[in-house]
């Protein structure tokens, strides 16, 4: 559990202002956001919120890493308004509001010595344009392989590790295939100016997986970025889904020239074990209309 600084600071500056007797706060407490999706246009609810970032009242009580509970030196009804947080990048320490999500808003009382439960909801903003979205449910894959891939990426439905829907991508690499290399099929229009641009991705692998952007001009060369992010390998035998939010902001509004992109990523076989397995699923690029 993060600690709240701002919070801190605040909740004891009010307590030495308070008579002993005036101490006694309320509690919030909120367990985890859901989101809810429109299935067909903007794919499964996949999320992973790991903040919620909370007002009362419009003023600012802290971020909070969920599940949390906090006391509120106050009572009776109040409007909460609490915004989805993610961790940037999967960095721990670069903490945002998701620009993409709603934020949750509520009247509800709080009582002296009591505990209010918030159950938040939250649903991508209607603006949010979806220039990529590979679910993995219908036939064909949205990446190719590139010219030097010694494998290609393939559909597994096994109810064991698919998690969504009833089948994932995946990579495997064994033997003499030691290296992966893939492109989105689509071209993407993407906004630059320094707007916001997003990938989210489901991963569950025990071999690393980098990705990165590709730039693509009117004359028809590319500027293939250096790998942009690595999802490290977890323990062969204890993978589990994770969920990544990679801002592609800058990345993209600095190839001012570029008329479209496209995602890929990469993969060089880990020689420890003897079958590398990479899992992808619910593969999104979000940006807001222009």
């Amino acid at each position: 559990m993060i600690k709240n600084l701002l919070f801190i600071s605040i909740f004891s500056a009010l307590l030495i202002g308070c008579k002993q007797d005036d101490i006694t706060p309320s509690w919030l407490a909120i367990e985890e956001f859901t989101l809810t999706t429109n299935e067909a246009t903007q794919g499964a609810n996949s999320q992973g919120i790991s903040d919620a970032w909370i007002f009362m009242d419009g003023t600012a009580l802290g971020v909070f890493e969920l599940p949390c509970k906090l006391p509120v030196l106050d009572e009776g009804t109040h409007n909460f308004i609490i915004f989805p947080g993610i961790k940037n990048n999967g960095i721990s320490s670069t903490r945002i509001r998701y620009p993409f999500y709603n934020s949750y808003q509520v009247e509800a009382s709080l009582a002296l010595n009591d505990t209010l439960h918030l159950s938040p909801n939250t649903t991508y903003k209607s603006e949010t344009i979806f220039a990529f979205n590979e679910a993995f449910e219908e036939p064909g894959i949205g990446f190719i392989k590139g010219p030097t891939s010694d494998t290609d990426m393939v559909f597994v439905d096994d109810p064991a590790i698919v998690e969504y829907g009833d089948e994932c991508g995946a990579i495997f690499l064994a033997g003499t295939d030691s290296l992966y290399t893939g492109s989105t099929t689509s071209f993407m229009v993407l906004p630059k100016g320094g707007a916001d641009v997003y990938m989210e991705l489901d991963y569950r692998n025990n071999n690393s997986l980098a990705m990165g952007v590709i730039a693509r001009f009117a004359d028809g060369s590319v500027d293939e970025h250096t790998p942009y992010i690595i999802m490290n390998a977890q323990p062969d035998g204890q993978e589990v889904w994770k969920k990544i939010y990679i801002d592609l902001t800058e990345d993209v509004s600095t190839e001012i020239a570029a008329v479209s992109y496209e995602i890929f990523f990469l993969a060089v076989r880990d020689g420890e074990i003897d079958e590398s397995r990479i899992y992808i699923d619910n593969v999104k690029v979000v940006h807001l209309e222009e």
